[in-house]
């Protein structure tokens, strides 16, 4: 039996579950026929973790001791995992087991002017320790797997893997919430932050309605984040802000019926690591216009329009056509959690091996 630890801190960090969140949880979950393999949760409380079926143990928190570089590590000296997954970017500096690191992005480098301060400081010293002492490296899409080569060209191309994420992990979910039914809208779904390009697709909303004369409005769907007084201060004098409406975090449910409703998926994002809105958004059959960026760039699906984010004109004109020329529901063409899962077993196993 091989006995897999994971770093599940974020899930009791987080009651809003974003991206980095998400992902955790559905790893987590039990099942998919690795009966060789026991996967425990690790975290310094179990709040927000027994949903996910798999065994919790609590390394509880010491004032003024450091969790993730004492606690943390001293807790696995005295336990036999085989390996230890660190699913946000970071592993203990030592271990008696494996260790495989999940690297989400690298904006803290490419572009860190769009991350917090204190992120960028945290990351850089992170993930350049983790990279280096990772038996195995997991990237959510091609892209990231090649700036991480840039950017840590030391790093051997055999310890990076590519899983994508999954599409479907609210397939079943019955929609819930208040309903936009009847009122034509393009959706994103995404932090209110500088990587998410939103002051530019204000305008590019804007060019879309007045030259195709649409009745659609824009609905953004997620919580409040960092560096964003650009967007705000051009939303408040935005001349059709009466047909911006800015939701907030939204449950499953409510995300759900967003996505069904939706006329368009909009992710006019400067870097993705992987774009799960996108994916989820085409899993129920809503057409997407995305950048360049992501997960994106590694499928070749329709309903899928990718167009740069430098001129909201080309934008505009994509917009038009996704609501012109709806998607069709895709199946089983999209990555899927299950498959994300397996993927992430088969390479516990390869660690795991003497």
């Amino acid at each position: 039996m091989i006995r897999v630890a994971v770093d599940a801190r974020v899930l009791s960090g987080q009651a809003q579950r974003a991206g980095i969140a998400q992902y955790v949880a559905q790893i987590l979950r039990a099942g998919d026929g690795a009966e060789d393999m026991q996967v425990t949760a690790l975290s310094y409380e179990s709040r927000q973790l027994q949903e996910n079926a798999v065994p919790v143990e609590v390394i509880r928190r010491v004032r003024g001791v450091p969790w993730q570089s004492v606690l943390l590590p001293w807790y696995l000296a005295h336990r036999s995992f085989d390996v230890f997954h660190g699913p946000a970017f970071s592993i203990p500096p030592w271990a008696r087991a494996k260790r495989v690191v999940t690297v989400h992005d690298l904006a803290f480098l490419r572009m860190p002017s769009t991350v917090r301060a204190d992120t960028v400081r945290y990351l850089r010293q992170m993930v350049k320790r983790s990279v280096a002492q990772a038996s195995a490296i997991i990237v959510p899409s091609r892209e990231v797997q090649a700036d991480l080569q840039e950017m840590f060209p030391r790093t051997d191309p055999a310890r990076i893997r590519v899983i994508p994420l999954g599409a479907d992990r609210l397939s079943g979910i019955l929609p819930g919430g208040e309903s936009l039914q009847g009122l034509p809208y393009f959706l994103h779904v995404g932090t209110v932050e500088p990587r998410k390009n939103l002051t530019f697709l204000l305008r590019a909303y804007a060019q879309a309605v007045r030259g195709g004369h649409l009745p659609h409005h824009l609905v953004l769907a997620g919580s409040n984040g960092w560096n964003n007084e650009d967007f705000w201060q051009v939303y408040r004098s935005f001349d059709l802000a009466d047909r911006v409406h800015i939701l907030g975090y939204v449950d499953d449910a409510r995300s759900v019926r967003l996505y069904h409703e939706a006329a368009a998926y909009v992710q006019p994002s400067l870097y993705e690591g992987f774009g799960l809105g996108a994916f989820e958004a085409l899993w129920f059959g809503c057409p997407v216009v995305a950048t360049p960026t992501g997960g994106v760039l590694d499928v070749n699906i329709p309903g899928l329009d990718i167009v740069r984010a430098d001129d909201p004109d080309l934008w505009a004109q994509a917009m038009i056509r996704a609501v012109e020329h709806p998607a069709l529901p895709l199946g089983g063409r999209l990555p899927t959690w299950q498959g994300s899962r397996r993927a992430h077993q088969a390479l516990y196993r390869e660690v795991a091996r003497p």
